[in-house]
């Protein structure tokens, strides 16, 4: 993203939330800048207000709402004190060619130094990731993790080491919200010799995690597109459930993420006979999504599934495939997925 756009949606987000101020418990001051202009200074702020206002899940006031204070020759603890804030965060960007570092020092009401952190984006336009890393680090009171990144230097980060503690009135570290919802799918079911009608499946879908993975469960129902009593299609009917867990692949907002799990489940076809067994089953999956806001209140996501069943279906009489012919046979569906969830 170009710091440019980035600049613009930012402001735009800070200027709306400027009547929470009065409740903020945490203030960023402005950034202080060597070798880059005063709007890329409040660009890179506002960056790191909205992290850090996302990630503690507490209201802050950002560099745009500190700044007329600091200007009237107010120290940062006289800011702070102004606003009523807890803690308050300084923050220091240094461009070199087009490698920027961004330094935080986080203190308490009182001025005490609680935790301080580095990091490094290549360029401008990467100031998004490293202001999320630092204002992470800042709330966790954890060192940030060392990562190669391709910089002018070639020169891995080089970050700071203190105590661990945190953000008072933040999220428990490493801890998300459950994000508790539902899920649409539209199966396509495939096996040899048999047609099937696809399948819309609608569920409960429930995921815990930390920011890097998550635990995924959830139930639901699955009923065919269609369903003739004439064809030699297969309509599927189910009832399922689903237990699992998926890993991020990115540290973004918008972030995908591979999983796997098991999915057992009541399942039936239109026209299976009363000798074709037991219809509990048992599906195994493996899935690759997407999450468009990991790190909002609101969680959506699409991913694409396929589940392979363990437990076969079974016919016996007429085997459903294109020639007609009879036998006594057992087939297992795999069933390819598109999936849309929505939680809170």
């Amino acid at each position: 993203m170009k710091l440019s756009w980035t600049l613009l949606s930012t402001l735009t987000f800070s200027l709306l939330s400027a009547a929470q101020a009065h409740s903020a418990v945490v203030a960023v001051m402005p950034v202080r800048g060597v070798n880059l202009t005063e709007g890329q200074c409040d660009a890179i702020g506002v960056l790191f207000a909205n992290a850090f206002a996302r990630d503690s899940q507490v209201a802050v006031a950002s560099p745009l709402e500190t700044k007329p204070a600091l200007a009237q020759g107010r120290t940062s603890l006289a800011v702070a004190a102004r606003f009523g804030v807890a803690e308050y965060v300084e923050l220091t960007a240094i461009q070199v060619g087009k490698r920027v570092t961004l330094a935080g020092i986080i203190s308490g009401k009182d001025g005490k130094e609680l935790f301080r952190a580095e990091t490094a984006a290549p360029s401008l336009d990467d100031m998004e990731l490293a202001a999320a890393r630092l204002a992470r680090a800042l709330i966790l009171r954890e060192p940030i993790p060392r990562m190669p990144l391709v910089q002018a230097a070639g020169e891995p980060l080089q970050v700071a080491s203190f105590p661990a503690g945190g953000v008072a009135g933040a999220a428990e570290p490493g801890v998300k919200p459950r994000a508790l919802g539902m899920k649409t799918a539209f199966i396509f079911p495939l096996a040899s010799g048999r047609s099937f009608f696809p399948v819309l499946s609608l569920q409960f879908d429930g995921r815990l995690g930390t920011r890097n993975y998550f635990l995924e469960f959830g139930a639901g129902v699955a009923v065919p597109t269609d369903s003739q009593s004439s064809s030699n299609t297969i309509g599927l009917f189910a009832l399922f459930g689903e237990i699992g867990g998926s890993l991020y692949l990115s540290d973004g907002s918008i972030a995908p993420y591979i999983g796997a799990g098991i999915s057992p489940g009541y399942w039936v076809y239109d026209r299976m006979a009363s000798s074709n067994g037991n219809p509990l089953r048992c599906a195994i999956y493996g899935q690759a999504g997407i999450t468009f806001t990991r790190d909002s209140p609101t969680k959506i996501y699409a991913e694409v599934r396929v589940s392979q069943h363990i437990v076969g279906f079974v016919d016996e009489g007429t085997d459903y495939s294109t020639d007609g012919t009879t036998a006594s046979s057992s087939y297992y569906p795999t069933l390819l997925a598109l999936q849309f969830g929505l939680g809170w």
